[in-house]
């Protein structure tokens, strides 16, 4: 249980990590975080994990160029925009219903799915978010919450529903779009940071997805 306790731990903070990514645009002092100890010790611990080596490598690339960057908070923040806040025929917006069916419009069936699935929960993130309820950083930070459910519950029952709520966001949510808005950043960031990140959430995600396979059976039978 100690064991799981520290995984859900470390597995909420990498899905909050990546939402602050997209939610916003990075200050100077968050983009001199990248030049600290501890960043540099999270993010060599990640490359320890083989699947994940080469898209650390591509990120510290990434931060590498960025660091010495002229203007570099204003440089990021106009990749940002370039790339998330622009019409939805440009760049790559992070919104799910934009990759799902083939309509290809924003505000469609997936951000009511969200919206029904953040209510059923009772997770208000209306506070936090003026983005529509199926926005990338939505997705994500929800995500955390639900680990910390699950690490919080009392009761084997109570772990295996909140597990189930964490697959259930990763399949019918976040995988079933990811995959190709990951694609669309890749291939719009000329930059590279962005791309680099997405492409390290794609890994982690998938990752996540074969824990959770094997995980949730391991917990039911407590």
């Amino acid at each position: 249980m100690q064991e799981f306790m520290a995984t859900s731990e470390r597995r909420a903070q990498l899905y909050w990590w990546f939402s602050t990514l997209f939610a916003a645009e990075l200050s100077d002092e968050q983009i001199a975080e990248y030049d600290t100890y501890d960043v540099r010790s999270f993010l060599k611990s990640l490359s320890t994990l083989d699947p994940m080596r080469e898209a650390v490598a591509e990120l510290n690339e990434a931060i590498a160029r960025l660091l010495v960057r002229t203007d570099r908070q204003l440089e990021l923040a106009a990749d940002f925009a370039g790339l998330f806040l622009v019409d939805p025929k440009q760049g790559a917006l992070p919104y799910e219903s934009l990759y799902r069916g083939d309509a290809k419009l924003l505000m469609q069936a997936p951000m009511a799915e969200m919206h029904a699935r953040l209510d059923r929960l009772g997770i208000n993130v209306s506070d936090k978010y003026k983005e529509p309820a199926d926005h990338l950083a939505i997705e994500l930070d929800l995500m955390g919450n639900l680990i910390i459910r699950a690490a919080e519950a009392t009761t084997a029952a109570q772990r295996e529903s909140w597990l189930g709520e964490q697959e259930a966001l990763l399949h019918e949510h976040l995988l079933a779009w990811f995959p190709r808005f990951e694609a669309a950043c890749h291939a719009a960031d000329t930059f590279g940071f962005y791309g680099a990140c997405a492409r390290l959430l794609g890994v982690f995600l998938t990752m996540d997805a074969n824990y959770l396979s094997l995980v949730k059976p391991a917990q039911s039978a407590d």
